[in-house]
């Protein structure tokens, strides 16, 4: 892997939830060129051990040896709790990660915080850690949503989704002020949550993870590129990753439309 301004950014995620870090992305900027790798075969990963995604990523990498990478961006919160101090300590490329917005909750937000995560990004240090730094004097309820990821990969808008979110916030409904959005999955239910809680304000990692990327490709020089976007799947057989490909380009498309909106 080789850090120059012709090379790529190369997104990891383990389904479509990264498309909406990807979308963010290219829109502030349009002539960074990016592969977005979902890691669909081995999705998702908020059940699996911190062990178990290390080495996934180790081979996504591996997979990806013969492409300039000038930046690995971590589009998904459990793969960050999971590996992202490891990567930076073994790679000569700078790696971003995500995490849940919980400091912009905190600073603009009265009342109780619901953080919606999966439950290894809830039990892991980082997000003890955010705990210890923002979370004092606060009402903060770390809410883990097994399943959640499965549902937005099958329809982020569908009915099985809404009575989920519904079953999951109802014993919050009349005490929540924010939700943080804590799995890039979870940024595709917005139009969900903004229908059932109007008056609760939404927080994800999306704005911060896209500028600190701009931060660092500007501080190293190596900013640039032709705007190309490349979207690419593990699935072994090529029906199964034609289909998911096709369904990627429509959701990147749906989250385009929906930050155009912003």
């Amino acid at each position: 892997m080789f850090s120059n301004r012709n090379a790529v950014t190369l997104m990891i995620d383990s389904g479509v939830g990264g498309l909406s870090v990807l979308s963010l992305a290219h829109q502030r900027l349009p002539e960074e060129d990016f592969i977005f790798y979902a890691d669909a075969a081995n999705a998702p990963y908020g059940d699996k051990t911190p062990g178990e995604i290390r080495e996934l990523l180790h081979n996504i990498l591996h997979e990806h040896e013969d492409r300039q990478v000038k930046a690995i961006l971590l589009a998904c919160n459990t793969a960050t709790s999971a590996a992202a101090k490891l990567l930076r300590a073994e790679l000569d490329i700078p790696v971003i990660g995500m995490e849940p917005a919980l400091k912009p909750a905190v600073l603009n937000s009265d009342g109780q915080i619901i953080v919606m995560a999966t439950r290894l990004t809830i039990r892991e240090e980082k997000f003890r850690d955010l705990l210890s730094r923002y979370g004092a004097g606060r009402d903060i309820v770390p809410l883990a949503c097994p399943g959640l990821m499965q549902l937005v990969e099958e329809g982020p808008l569908s009915e099985n989704t809404e009575k989920y979110i519904r079953e999951m916030l109802e014993p919050y409904s009349g005490t929540m002020a924010a939700i943080v959005l804590g799995c890039t999955h979870y940024v595709f239910l917005r139009p969900l949550l903004e229908k059932n809680y109007p008056h609760v304000r939404l927080f994800d990692g999306n704005d911060g993870v896209v500028r600190h990327l701009k931060t660092v490709l500007d501080e190293k020089k190596i900013t640039g590129g032709t705007g190309a976007v490349e979207i690419r799947c593990s699935l072994p057989r090529e029906d199964e990753r034609n289909a998911y490909l096709e369904k990627s380009r429509e959701m990147l498309a749906f989250c385009s439309r929906f930050y155009t909106m912003e």
